[in-house]
């Protein structure tokens, strides 16, 4: 409830440590795309974090929709901003698309996750559950969560 309050009512991005963080230099961010307003929200509010890191990946999950090479269209802007990005889409695993996200963040090295945070409406969510509730429920890696 507490993490909730800070997303919704402070008007700025929240990062999340995990209880065990031993946080260092950020140098790899991986940014969760799927297009959408939170999300682009989360990469602007990520900036200095970005202008930092020596390596961007943008992942988008794809099973949910088809978002085959938006992740790609935006590590182009943001290689033509002069950032050293890649776009990889993945498939979700069988998994929640939280954990699918931070799990294949862990493995990739990364030391921050970028992410839009309740992109869905808070009711569907509550219900289906959604990445921004997997990720608060058992945060795995330092993630910046925008809304």
């Amino acid at each position: 409830m507490t993490v909730d309050a800070v997303l919704f009512g402070s008007g700025h991005p929240t990062i999340i440590l995990p209880e065990d963080a031993n946080v260092g230099a950020i140098d790899h961010v991986i940014i969760a795309w799927d297009g959408s307003r939170v999300a682009a929200r989360a990469v602007a509010d990520a900036h200095a974090f970005l202008q930092c890191a020596s390596k961007i990946t943008v992942l988008t999950v794809t099973d949910e929709r088809s978002l085959r090479d938006i992740g790609e269209r935006l590590a182009l802007s943001l290689r033509k901003r002069g950032f050293l990005a890649e776009g990889i889409s993945i498939d979700l695993e069988d998994r929640p698309i939280g954990v699918t996200l931070q799990a294949r963040a862990v493995s990739m090295g990364a030391d921050l996750l970028v992410m839009g945070a309740y992109g869905h409406s808070r009711m569907r969510d509550f219900v289906v559950g959604g990445a921004t509730k997997s990720v608060l429920g058992d945060p795995r890696l330092p993630v910046l969560l925008s809304h």
